[in-house]
C-alpha cells in the first residue's frame, strides 16, 4: 500500500519532465530557423561579419 506523499512526488515528477520534449522541439525549430537564415542570406551574414569583427581587429 503506497502513502499518499509517495503518490504525489511521483504526480509532480511526472509533470515536470512533461515540459522536455517542448524544449526539445523549441531547441530543434531554433536550429532550423537560422540554419534557413544562414543558408538564404550566406553572402550577406558572411560580409557583416567579416566588416564587424574587422572593425575590433
Amino acid at each position: 500500500m503506497r502513502t499518499p506523499s509517495l503518490l504525489i512526488r511521483r504526480l509532480r515528477q511526472r509533470t515536470e519532465r512533461g515540459d522536455v520534449p517542448g524544449w526539445v522541439m523549441i531547441t530543434v525549430m531554433t536550429i532550423i530557423i537560422a540554419s534557413a537564415i544562414l543558408v538564404t542570406f550566406q553572402t550577406r551574414v558572411t560580409a557583416f561579419l567579416e566588416s564587424t569583427l574587422n572593425e575590433f581587429m
